[in-house]
């Protein structure tokens, strides 16, 4: 029977097609306590946690058909998953669909994806609340505005009564004016501005905040108020 390489994150072995496979090693893992690695048929297949290796029942000598090597290969490719996301949120958190999203672009199929990212929910190292809370008060602080961070929350597939949940609890605690912040951005922008005339100034500036995630009536009072008004220009006072 002709061979295929098998490709998982930490792992590769030449599966031959059909017949029964033999686990002819199980060792501790020097790199990873509490892991062993599964060798079959002479190489390395996969780097297991112990718990997962003895509710399979897997020990040397083994001989597996179809159904046991299917079973074996489902659970190490949940851990070949895990890993990278493990590693993911090693950067930074991320929000649970944006995760799933990661581990299928990166190969992982999505059952074994989505298996790994209930594990990471269950142990509480994956919680869309308290991603969304860390994103809102980091992008807060780079200038962003309520708008803007529930939607970009929304892009990356938190709930929007989540999104607008964490936005909201985080302006409050971390005591924030988005007003205050949308006043300081206008300043700073109306200075790089130059001398166009007020009315195009306004426009640019409305965009400008809109796309920071400041609108609306206040925004757009408080942007008039920066400006002088028409009658001071060229009245020869």
């Amino acid at each position: 029977m002709p061979a295929r390489t098998r490709r998982y994150s930490h792992r590769e072995v030449d599966v031959a097609e059909g017949g029964p496979r033999e686990i002819t090693d199980v060792l501790p893992d020097s790199r990873a306590p509490g892991y062993l690695i599964i060798e079959v048929d002479g190489a390395r297949f996969a780097s297991l946690p112990a718990e997962a290796v003895a509710s399979l029942g897997i020990r040397t000598g083994d001989r597996l058909d179809e159904e046991r090597f299917a079973t074996l290969t489902g659970v190490a490719d949940v851990e070949a998953a895990h890993q990278v996301a493990l590693r993911l949120l090693a950067n930074r958190p991320r929000a649970v669909k944006d995760m799933l999203r990661q581990l299928r672009n990166r190969g992982h199929n999505p059952s074994a994806a989505a298996a790994a990212v209930g594990r990471l929910e269950a142990n509480g190292l994956l919680n869309d609340l308290e991603f969304a809370c860390h994103f809102a008060r980091v992008r807060s602080g780079k200038g962003h505005g309520p708008l803007r961070l529930i939607s970009d929350l929304l892009a990356r597939g938190v709930d929007k009564r989540l999104a607008e949940r964490a936005v909201h609890e985080t302006i409050e605690a971390e005591e924030i004016d988005p007003q205050a912040q949308a006043r300081a951005l206008a300043e700073k922008r109306s200075g790089q501005l130059g001398n166009l005339p007020p009315e195009t100034k306004r426009r640019r500036l409305l965009a400008y905040l809109g796309r920071r995630g400041f609108r609306g009536y206040e925004t757009d009072q408080m942007v008039r108020s920066l400006l002088p008004p028409p009658s001071s220009r060229g009245n020869g006072e």
